[in-house]
């Protein structure tokens, strides 16, 4: 007797599958090798950072609306001696979710001892406390646009005089 082919209704898909499964390894195996190596390791990875930071943190826009309070954020390429880097408005701060608004203001300006004391932060009309959870304020006042505009309080700045000046 002789051995017949098991051909069933449906083993077209079966094969087709197997088939190309198995042009899709050969062409990865004798692909070139950095595009390789990108595509199973470099893409995989720059999505789970990018997913893992939009889970994780938040984004918040900064705006600086005096220029005497503008943050110092140029740096010098020391070869050249060129500066670059300076503030531009609406540049992106990312902050936890636990952050309050003291922190926000340090990551900008680059540390806490570099905060001008006079340095308030809100969002439409509304102003910040410096213990303010972040979040929740933006969440509170800003309604989903978390644009932040740092100014400068001409109140606060006669007080910090008046202390200073020990009056």
């Amino acid at each position: 007797m002789s051995t017949s082919s098991q051909r069933f209704a449906f083993s077209f898909l079966r094969d087709g599958f197997k088939f190309r499964l198995g042009r899709l390894y050969d062409t990865f195996w004798y692909s070139q090798s950095n595009l390789k190596w990108v595509l199973v390791f470099g893409y995989p990875a720059v999505l789970f950072w990018v997913r893992w930071r939009a889970e994780h943190q938040y984004k918040y826009r900064v705006y600086v609306a005096d220029s005497n309070v503008t943050p110092d954020t140029t740096k010098k390429v020391p070869i050249w001696g060129k500066e670059y880097g300076s503030w531009s408005n609406g540049k992106p701060v990312y902050q936890q979710a636990t952050a309050t608004v003291q922190d926000l203001k340090a990551a900008v300006y680059g540390g806490k001892d570099k905060v001008p004391e006079s340095v308030k932060a809100g969002c439409h009309g509304r102003m910040f406390e410096d213990t303010d959870n972040l979040a929740l304020a933006v969440r509170s006042f800003c309604k989903r646009d978390p644009m932040i505009v740092f100014w400068d309080e001409v109140t606060a700045q006669k007080e910090v005089a008046g202390v200073v000046g020990g009056q």
